[in-house]
């Protein structure tokens, strides 16, 4: 709790925050029992640095740059929201970019995603998280080799990424936020896997009023943003799709 209480309700630089994220990473990684500590999250300080701190930092370090500055306040609570960004710079004077800005943080991942990280963790090894099995009498977590097939492990995710946006539609937030969404990927994907799975989720033109959903993998090697047509801001960045590739492509409203 001591590591959280130093960023907890605190406004600080971006990349301070970022910082410290990754410092409080680094200390759990390199000490006792670290790597079980990141798997498995049994404390409350281990899940808030990887369902909260890692996607707001990873947020943060995307936006933040010479034409915008951001001063970033995490808020551990029940609150409508996770944090708190003011900006400054080229990007707010020319109001491209809201001073004000909240963020919500949720994390898109299979419901095996806690057995497959025990596993792991125990035995050493996890074939996935489709092919994981609870024996009923004995408890025992057993692991098995599952083929995917065409696009099934793309389109399964993409279903996931938009359960969990069709919740958190339903809540009202604050004006001006943004929904950060963590994947927790079963496997690596390539560029154009990635790409078929958020064109799935774009084409389910899910309603929302967040201005903007960030949409990144874990492991940092993909990353996208979507733009809705109800998003609050200015007309020239509606329908635009950004993804990990730096390609921006514009859409027609439905």
């Amino acid at each position: 709790m001591a590591e959280l209480e130093e960023i907890n309700k605190r406004l600080m630089d971006g990349l301070e925050f970022c910082q410290k994220t990754y410092d409080l990473f680094e200390k759990i990684r390199c000490g006792p029992n670290g790597v079980e500590r990141l798997r498995l999250r049994k404390t409350k300080t281990d899940k808030k640095l990887i369902e909260e701190l890692l996607p707001i930092a990873r947020y943060v370090q995307m936006k933040y740059g010479h034409g915008r500055k951001i001063k970033v306040k995490w808020v551990d609570g029940n609150q409508n929201y996770d944090a708190y960004l003011l900006s400054s710079g080229y990007f707010v004077e020319k109001r491209l970019v809201p001073k004000r800005q909240y963020l919500e943080v949720t994390t898109a991942v299979h419901s095996n995603d806690h057995l497959a990280r025990f596993h792991l963790n125990t035995e050493g090894f996890v074939f996935g998280v489709r092919g994981i099995t609870v024996e009923r009498k004995s408890k025992t977590i057993i692991s098995k080799p599952h083929v995917y097939t065409n696009w099934e492990v793309q389109d399964e995710f993409a279903d996931l990424i938009k359960k969990r946006m069709e919740k958190k539609t339903k809540i009202k937030y604050p004006k001006h936020t943004s929904l950060v969404i963590q994947c927790m990927l079963d496997m690596q994907f390539a560029d154009y896997e990635w790409e078929h799975m958020v064109e799935e989720v774009r084409k389910a033109k899910i309603d929302h009023t967040f201005r903007d959903i960030f949409l990144y993998e874990f492991n940092l090697n993909h990353f996208t943003t979507l733009y809705g047509d109800n998003r609050q801001g200015t007309r020239k960045q509606r329908g635009i799709t950004r993804s990990s590739s730096g390609r921006a492509t514009r859409r027609r409203a439905a």
